[in-house]
């Protein structure tokens, strides 16, 4: 992890701290961020953090924080003229394709849902790495651990893990090592958007 002291960097901060999820530790959830706004993720991890600047206002201040940063950066780089990267759009990565309006489209619609190992329900979500997690009201995953980052975007309804409740828009990440059991609150089903880096070993343990 690359970690940047800038003097010139503006004094604009969030208008509250970071709000991450128990879950998430706080330097993650920055260096995630900090990742979307330099175009470095994999597509999966770009459509998770593109939901959760989309759908969360948090998010959104988030990434224009680091976008403005990135910016300052890049133009101290160069020594050149400003070319600060304007509000939080992302240099995209080269292969993402699936858009946020897409994720949210096939989401709200019928999905092919099949029951995976655990007895949560999965579909896919259009791209390598990425499906869509359903928990129906007081179902719960069994408690597990994660071997790589797993980046989780709350679409619609509740869930709690025994470390926090997350709501429409929340950025779950789960570090390699820690553990959790999700399980649906209230009366909603819970439509989850999950990413992890694209292999062919992950897809038949969904």
């Amino acid at each position: 992890m690359i970690r940047v002291t800038v003097s010139s960097v503006p004094k604009k901060k969030p208008t509250r701290p970071y709000r991450t999820t128990r879950l998430t530790r706080t330097d993650t959830y920055i260096a995630f961020m900090m990742d979307h706004v330099a175009g470095n993720h994999p597509e999966s991890f770009a459509i998770a953090a593109d939901l959760h600047v989309s759908l969360s206002a948090n998010g959104a201040e988030t990434a224009d924080l680091w976008a403005m940063i990135g910016g300052v950066l890049l133009e101290e780089s160069l020594s050149a003229p400003s070319r600060a990267v304007g509000g939080h759009r992302r240099r995209p990565a080269p292969s993402t394709h699936v858009s946020v309006d897409e994720i949210l489209s096939r989401s709200g619609n019928q999905l092919q849902w099949r029951r995976g190992l655990s007895g949560v329900h999965y579909a896919p979500a259009g791209a390598p790495g990425t499906k869509f997690m359903k928990l129906e009201p007081g179902q719960s995953a069994p408690m597990h651990g994660h071997g790589g980052l797993e980046a989780t975007v709350v679409l619609s309804g509740r869930f709690t893990d025994g470390h926090g409740t997350y709501a429409r828009g929340d950025l779950v990440l789960g570090e390699p090592g820690l553990r959790h059991k999700p399980a649906a609150v209230g009366d909603e089903s819970c439509v989850c958007f999950v990413a992890h880096r694209p292999s062919r070993f992950w897809r038949y343990f969904q």
